[in-house]
């Protein structure tokens, strides 16, 4: 079985079976069968447990061969020692793809990885199979989430694959709090059978798919991974963490999910030539994520810096200059238009401090003036924030100020995206100022809450920009 056809089969199904379902509500295979229902799968759902005869007011089979209909994937959450009975079950039955629950497998030794050989010589081919010993995948564009929650993300243009299945699924869900939308999520756990290279060459055919996202204990076929990567992120980002990067590390991971963690030096290599981009943990990696999905790359490495405060604007000056960009002196001219809508203590230079006047003139013009300048290809600026406004007018109704905000957000986005050039915006409470966010990376404007990590997420664009450029050569 191909394996394309097999993982359009697992996240694109018009049927599913879960094998193992129960009405128990504490089971793996009654959460499994809850959480695909309760997120609203629109095919046909297949209980299979032989001591029951509904489950969720859905008719219970005794076996997936039982049947009457066509079944094009199946969850399989039995005892390992019955998983390579199943798969027999669904080889005759024609089953083409399925997501093994079940651990107890190669993570767990000699006998388990009999049980794997098993598996496969049960399956003769014909069925492909995520897992085992994983969390289950979700398919936002199918309705369709096979994990212990009911969870879908409304949109998302990125594709999660995670060897993690516990951490995976904490990413997942946490992922929309951070302004990342994920189109498709696989917790591949031991990946006995579909492995790392299949999912990046699959998801770099996906048209719904504008980055792929990887945590990565270990990778089997080291250099086919390595070649697919080289010459997909010439189309589409791949973003990953790597861990098992110690010693400690790499023995934890190989009791995990059975994965050889290998020489953490080689990977990086690796990546770096492949155009990957490492993340050293999730909150990188999100960072990392909606700056690529949302910014244009900067033609070059010049960067405008505009704040209210002082102490930012040098903070952000800094973490960009070791981030190998320049902060560029503006020229005089544009210097002296700064200095029109700022106070005369302010510095129109680069970074551009408005000063904490909070004259709104300057919070909207002085931007604009920045973005026009020709020796700059981007711009890190600090964010109006709802408690900014707050302060400024500390008379006025909350509904009202929120319509105000909005007001300004709008003219401001305006001037982001009027140029083409990358617009990262510092807010210091974004993560508790959920409104003011929303606004701007609903417009496709991203929003970090420190200087050194919006400083980060321009280096990445700028060396995604040189990357795609010596790919290109």
């Amino acid at each position: 079985m191909d394996v394309k056809e097999a993982l359009d089969s697992i996240l694109m199904p018009k049927s599913v079976a879960v094998i193992g379902a129960s009405k128990d509500p504490l089971k793996w295979g009654h959460m499994l069968l809850s959480a695909i229902i309760k997120g609203g799968f629109q095919g046909k759902i297949y209980p299979i447990n032989p001591r029951e005869e509904e489950i969720e007011n859905l008719k219970c089979y005794p076996s997936v061969k039982d049947v009457p209909e066509d079944v094009d994937m199946a969850i399989v959450v039995v005892p390992a020692k019955v998983v390579p009975s199943v798969f027999k079950d669904l080889s005759e039955k024609g089953v083409k793809g399925a997501v093994v629950i079940t651990s107890g497998f190669g993570e767990s030794g000699e006998e388990g990885r009999l049980l794997v050989e098993q598996i496969k010589a049960n399956a003769q081919g014909k069925v492909r199979f995520i897992g085992p010993n994983c969390m289950g995948i979700c398919s936002s564009p199918a309705k369709f989430s096979a994990l212990m929650i009911p969870f879908l993300h409304e949109k998302g243009e990125v594709a999660f694959v995670s060897q993690s299945g516990g951490y995976g699924l904490q990413l997942y869900l946490r992922a929309s709090a951070m302004g990342v939308g994920i189109n498709k999520f696989i917790s591949s756990g031991n990946e006995s059978d579909i492995i790392g290279v299949d999912y990046i060459k699959y998801f770099a055919d996906d048209p719904s798919v504008k980055l792929i996202c990887l945590y990565i204990e270990g990778l089997r076929k080291g250099r086919e991974w390595y070649e697919a990567a080289k010459e997909i992120t010439k189309n589409k980002p791949i973003v990953a963490i790597k861990v098992g990067t110690t010693e400690e590390g790499g023995k934890a991971a190989a009791s995990h999910t059975g994965s050889l963690s290998g020489s953490d030096k080689i990977y990086d290599a690796a990546f770096k030539q492949a155009g990957v981009i490492r993340a050293r943990d999730a909150s990188e990696m999100f960072d990392f994520i909606k700056g690529l999905i949302y910014a244009p790359l900067p033609k070059g490495d010049r960067i405008g810096v505009v704040s209210n405060s002082g102490g930012i604007a040098v903070e952000t000056a800094d973490a960009l200059i070791n981030n190998g960009l320049k902060v560029p002196v503006l020229r005089e001219e544009a210097q002296k238009e700064i200095l029109k809508v700022i106070p005369d203590f302010g510095n129109p230079r680069n970074p551009v401090d408005l000063t904490a006047s909070l004259n709104m003139n300057s919070f909207l013009r002085v931007p604009d003036i920045v973005l026009s300048q020709p020796e700059i290809d981007g711009l890190i600026t600090i964010g109006l924030g709802t408690s900014i406004l707050q302060t400024m007018f500390p008379d006025v109704a909350k509904e009202d100020l929120s319509g105000i905000y909005k007001w300004i957000s709008e003219q401001l986005i305006t001037t982001y995206k009027k140029y083409e050039k990358p617009v990262l915006v510092i807010n210091p409470a974004a993560d508790i100022e959920t409104e003011s966010t929303k606004i701007m990376e609903d417009a496709r404007i991203p929003v970090y809450t420190t200087p050194e990590r919006a400083a980060d997420v321009m280096g990445v664009l700028y060396r995604r920009k040189l990357y795609l450029d010596r790919a290109k050569a």
